[in-house]
């Protein structure tokens, strides 16, 4: 059984700026205050209920595996047992100056890199059922309703970092696994009920975001892609004062930014002015020499900065998919928050939870000195 649980936090901006409690995050370090260092750990609620694939987890009572490895996926007892492994982790994250982790109600892309399973390699969007021919893990059943057991680990990971004074960026939609909606009803149901779910709570650490990685074509679904994603943060906005008195932080991060193809100028200001919070994704581009000051990173910071909607009303930046030293740095020195997305069995599966020797130290060890010295 997963115990987790602590005293509310409360979460706010202020400008550019984050305020935990209403004090200033890292108050007192003038490179870092206001800032917000974040792990991309989506998968730390996974569960698997299709059961195809035979290398997942076991139930936890393996410990000579090290960690979630190798064994039949039994949900949801494998699943609870994922969970309270990165609860029982978290304080290490917390410890190293990580203030926020994003979670995800339908997860992320567990499988990549898994070559032996072809149809999950590439974008998790491709073809018709995205991953969910091969593996299905949403919290959402087709018509919007949460799965309890689901509901049940994520709340006790919100409360877990409640507890030690952490945020949490709550993502609805996947582009994996938003085929368990057959139509947009479905879509529109599912932000209702996790909205609901939310205020109910009380929760106040708690920033949402619509869905990962919102891009031309990367969902099924037209409300789920830059022309339309706007009337979702309209309406959770919306729905969180209407019907429980609650102010809601609320975006969507995007991928392929600054590729015209994928978005267009108009439909990056329509979605990114009614944010509270700009979601930004992309990392050192080593493969084709796009790095520091060059790399995307930079480039998606100044491109937003310089957009009349900003300027009139500055909100903090994140990236909370990042990767990269120098991309790293280029936001530091912007002032931009930085998030870690790991293969290193932290996003990829199968999960080894907390902070150890890796070959993402670097960033565990940079936040630390930022927000510790």
């Amino acid at each position: 059984m997963i115990m987790a649980g602590g005293p509310n936090t409360t979460v706010r901006i202020g400008g550019e700026r984050f305020f935990i409690n209403g004090r200033p995050t890292y108050e007192g370090r003038p490179d870092v205050e206001g800032l917000l260092y974040n792990i991309r750990t989506v998968n730390a609620t996974f569960d698997d209920t299709l059961g195809h694939v035979d290398y997942f987890d076991d139930d936890g009572s393996h410990a000579e595996n090290d960690h979630a490895g190798y064994g039949q996926w039994r949900s949801p007892d494998s699943a609870f047992a994922n969970t309270q492994r990165y609860v029982d982790a978290l304080p290490q994250y917390r410890d190293c100056g990580i203030l926020a982790v994003n979670l995800n109600f339908q997860g992320g892309h567990p499988l990549h890199g898994k070559t032996w399973i072809t149809q999950t390699q590439g974008s998790a969007n491709r073809g018709r059922n995205a991953q969910r021919d091969v593996l299905q893990n949403s919290a959402f059943g087709s018509d919007g309703v949460i799965d309890p057991r689901y509901a049940k680990r994520i709340a006790a990971v919100i409360d877990a970092c409640a507890g030690l004074g952490m945020a949490v960026f709550l993502q609805y939609f996947h582009f994996g696994q938003d085929t368990v909606f057959t139509d947009e009803q479905g879509v529109l149901a599912a932000a209702d009920h996790a909205t609901d779910w939310i205020c109910r709570h009380g929760w106040r650490n708690v920033i949402v975001e619509i869905a990962n990685e919102v891009m031309a074509g990367h969902y099924h679904h037209a409300i789920l892609q830059p022309s339309r994603v706007h009337e979702l943060i309209e309406r959770v906005r919306q729905r969180g004062r209407d019907m429980h008195g609650t102010d809601l932080l609320v975006s969507t991060s995007e991928a392929a930014l600054l590729h015209g193809r994928n978005w267009r100028p108009d439909e990056i200001d329509r979605v990114f002015s009614i944010s509270d919070v700009v979601l930004l994704h992309g990392g050192d581009g080593i493969d084709h020499g796009d790095v520091g000051d060059q790399t995307e990173v930079a480039r998606k910071i100044d491109y937003i900065r310089s957009r009349p909607w900003f300027r009139a009303r500055p909100r903090p930046i994140v990236f909370n998919e990042s990767d990269g030293k120098l991309a790293f740095e280029a936001a530091l020195g912007r002032r931009v928050s930085f998030g870690l997305h790991s293969d290193v069995l932290q996003t990829m599966w199968p999960p080894k939870w907390g902070v150890w020797s890796n070959r993402t130290m670097w960033f565990y060890n940079r936040v630390r000195e930022l927000a510790m010295g």
